[in-house]
Parts: structure tokens; C-alpha cells; sequence
């Protein structure tokens, strides 16, 4: 992609978070960047697009972008994410999300996730 596509800008990028008061983290990468036109996409390859929870995806996506735009000074307004397989791709823009948190929620126990505490 790299070499192939010029508007790729990095591939495999990794993000992390962790919150001492919340004692969560969350780990993950972005599989691909690119900026065409006047926007920066994250984009994220899930095997089978489709059959993905849209919220769950939407909500990992969001918070990558939100990381994104914070570390590199780049407005929400301009990231755009999408996930994608061979045959479809879904495609958001981060500041109309509806990105919401639950109780059932739980960030340590969570498969996208990884508690810090235990590496210690």
C-alpha cells in the first residue's frame, strides 16, 4: 500500500491508552492512513465486514480518531473512519458518532482491551 497507493501515509500504527483512575487501557493499531482530498482516513480491515457490531467498531474506530486528532493537532472535523473486507466498506465521520459507553461495559475484560496492572 506503501509503495502502491499514494495517499496510503502509514500502515500498522499502534494506540494505546491508559487511564491511572479509570485503571483501564486500551491497546489496538490502525491499520491503515491516508489523506485524500482535504481528510485523513482510519482505516480498519475486519475480515468479514458485514457481520461486524457496527457500535463496537464505530466506538474503536472513534476513539483511535479522537487519539489521532489530539497527538496530531489534526480537527475531528477532518478525520474520516471506515472499516472494510474485500467486498464492502462502512464509512463515519467521528464528530456525528453516537458513541456510547454502557455498565456492561468493561474496558479491562474487554477483547480490545488490555489491563496494564497484570504487566507489572
Amino acid at each position: 500500500m506503501l509503495i502502491n497507493d499514494d495517499t496510503t501515509v502509514a500502515v500498522e500504527i499502534p494506540v494505546w491508552l491508559w487511564e491511572k483512575n479509570l485503571k483501564c487501557s486500551i491497546a489496538g493499531h490502525i491499520d491503515f492512513i491516508q489523506v485524500s482530498q482535504e481528510y485523513v482516513y482510519i482505516l480498519d480491515y475486519k475480515p468479514d465486514a458485514t457481520r461486524e457490531k457496527e457500535e463496537q467498531v464505530a466506538s474503536q474506530l472513534y476513539l483511535y480518531a479522537s487519539g489521532l486528532s489530539f497527538r496530531a493537532a489534526i480537527p475531528l472535523s477532518r478525520i474520516r473512519c471506515a472499516w472494510f473486507d474485500d467486498r464492502e466498506c462502512f464509512e463515519f465521520e467521528p464528530t456525528k458518532a453516537k458513541v456510547r459507553y454502557t455498565k456492561t461495559y468493561n474496558p479491562i475484560t474487554s477483547p480490545q482491551a488490555t489491563n496494564l496492572e497484570n504487566e507489572k
